[in-house]
């Protein structure tokens, strides 16, 4: 039934609290392909050295951070590799949310399966709720899983 299983990571251990749910999945659901998906937006900020000279710009640790996004995904990659899965890595500059819609409609995702951080008040009208963006709005079914918070 779940063909293709999108699993948004964002390099964080709650995030990663969803990969026993999606192994398990797999293996009963006749999975062939699953897409661990990394959002890294664009930033637009520079550092300045103290001679005034630019250090960093914005087009070099954007590359950074895609590059860093890339080798966190192959190390998740080589676990579901090792099973036997087909297994694409896919770092999107757009929004979390944004990128997660839209790789699951163009790439037709049959599930999502994503962790919530449990955010609530203040800090989820801060930072909004990634995982509620992709619920109201999906294309296909979303698996949540609450993780653990580790004291």
């Amino acid at each position: 039934m779940y063909r293709h299983i999108l699993v948004p990571l964002d390099g964080s251990d709650l995030a990663e609290q969803v990969l026993p749910h999606v192994h398990a999945l797999a293996a009963n659901e006749g999975t062939t392909k699953i897409t661990l998906l990394r959002a890294v937006p664009p930033i637009f900020t520079t550092s300045v050295d103290y001679s005034g000279m630019l250090a960093t710009t914005t087009s070099d640790a954007l590359e950074n951070l895609e590059a860093e996004a890339r080798e966190y995904l192959e190390r998740i990659a080589e676990q579901f590799r090792a099973e036997g899965y087909t297994v694409l890595m896919e770092v999107s500059a757009m929004p979390a949310a944004e990128a997660i819609l839209d790789y699951a409609d163009s790439q037709h995702a049959d599930l999502i399966t994503i962790a919530t951080h449990g955010r609530s008040g203040v800090s989820r009208w801060v930072f909004g709720s990634v995982t509620q963006k992709v619920v109201q709005t999906a294309p296909v079914p979303v698996l949540v899983i609450r993780p653990k918070h580790h004291e």
